[in-house]
């Protein structure tokens, strides 16, 4: 019974309590001048080979793609160095991200995009004082990001923003790079469109704010964490080879359950 009861439920949630078969760390190192090495390591910690696995760094304001790597075996580690992050010219903190995308399948699989965020500083880090939160509502095929920032200091900011998608998604209203002025303890709140594109399978993907602001010749960042809705999973058919199953085992479930219930009866009417 107890195995029956698992089964279906990897059945209906193919992917519960499997993990990220997936870990991706960045190692920085900045000298005196303001020059940036980055080195990317990325690690197969499933049972399964990945494949197609593309990695991408995102810094403030740019982006550079990696080595593309066809096949990661389980166990298998690789590590990508990067020394085309521009030279830091203000002493302060820098945002730096990384996006790989994989499949699960040689041929087609599911693709899949991993975030991973740090921060470097330039010989002394400083915390920004912009915070905020990510919201999501959407349809099958687009969503709206709501998104809130706050200015938790007395002063303006001028600052500057950069969502950062999964791969195949478009945002209508955020075009690359964004900016405002947010006066001291005030806040601010507006709604980006993103459609899902084609060939984008999933309804939950991650997504990223990075913030960015100069104040007193330093540099502040701060990096708001999101997830994009899209349609609930049980609205998909790509679920209802799932929902099925489920419904067939439910009523063997049932059966078993009646045929034993009847058995006791009638034998303790015997008895």
């Amino acid at each position: 019974m107890r195995f029956i009861l698992i089964l279906m439920v990897f059945m209906v949630f193919p992917n519960i309590a499997l993990g990220e078969p997936i870990q991706v760390s960045i190692d920085s190192d900045v000298n005196e001048k303001g020059q940036v090495a980055l080195a990317l390591t990325i690690e197969n910690t499933g049972s399964h080979p990945v494949f197609h696995v593309h990695p991408m760094f995102h810094f403030h304001h740019s982006m550079s793609l990696m080595t593309a790597i066809r096949e990661l075996r389980p166990g298998q580690k690789i590590t990508l160095e990067n020394d085309k992050h521009p030279p830091v010219l203000r002493v302060g903190t820098y945002p730096i991200s990384a996006m790989v995308k994989y499949k699960t399948l040689l041929e087609e699989g599911e693709g899949k995009t991993i975030f991973h965020s740090d921060t470097f500083y330039f010989k002394e880090p400083v915390q920004s004082q912009i915070a905020g939160s990510i919201q999501s509502s959407g349809g099958p095929e687009s969503s709206i990001l709501k998104i809130f920032l706050k200015n938790r200091s007395d002063s303006f900011k001028n600052i500057r923003m950069m969502l950062l998608l999964p791969s195949g998604m478009v945002a209508e209203n955020f075009n690359g790079m964004m900016g405002f002025t947010l006066r001291g303890n005030a806040k601010k709140s507006f709604e980006v469109t993103v459609q899902r594109g084609t060939n984008v399978d999933g309804d939950r993907f991650p997504v990223r704010l990075m913030v960015e602001y100069g104040e007193m010749l330093k540099h502040y960042s701060a990096e708001i964490e999101g997830v994009i809705q899209f349609s609930p999973s049980w609205y998909s058919m790509k679920y209802l080879l799932h929902f099925t199953v489920l419904a067939v085992m439910g009523l063997i479930l049932a059966g078993l359950y009646f045929r034993f219930y009847n058995s006791t009866k009638k034998g303790n009417t015997n008895g």
